[in-house]
C-alpha cells in the first residue's frame, strides 16, 4: 500500500514530525517475528487466543478493555505485568 507522500506502509518520518503517519495495518512486525498488535476485539487475558509469537504486545483498541495490554505467550493474550 502506498502513502499519499509515497512511502511505504512503514514510514518512520517524512521531516514533519506534527503529522499524523498511516501504519497501513493493525500490526508492525519485528524482524525476530514479534511485533506489536492493535486489536480491535475485546480481549480476556488467558482465553483469548491467538497466533502472535510470544512475546508480541497487544494493545485493545476495542471500547471494553480500551488501552490494556497484553503479551502473547504464543496461545492465548496474558496481562502485561511489570517485574
Amino acid at each position: 500500500m502506498a502513502l499519499a507522500n509515497g512511502a511505504g506502509p512503514y514510514q518512520f518520518t517524512d521531516g514533519n514530525t506534527s503529522a499524523a503517519k498511516l501504519l497501513g495495518g493493525s500490526i508492525l512486525t519485528a524482524s525476530t517475528g514479534a511485533g506489536l498488535y492493535f486489536l480491535d476485539t475485546a480481549v480476556t487475558a488467558n482465553s483469548t487466543t491467538t497466533t502472535a509469537p510470544a512475546g508480541s504486545i497487544g494493545v485493545t483498541t476495542n471500547a471494553t478493555g480500551l488501552g490494556k495490554m497484553f503479551i502473547s505467550d504464543g496461545t492465548k493474550w496474558q496481562f502485561a505485568v511489570v517485574a
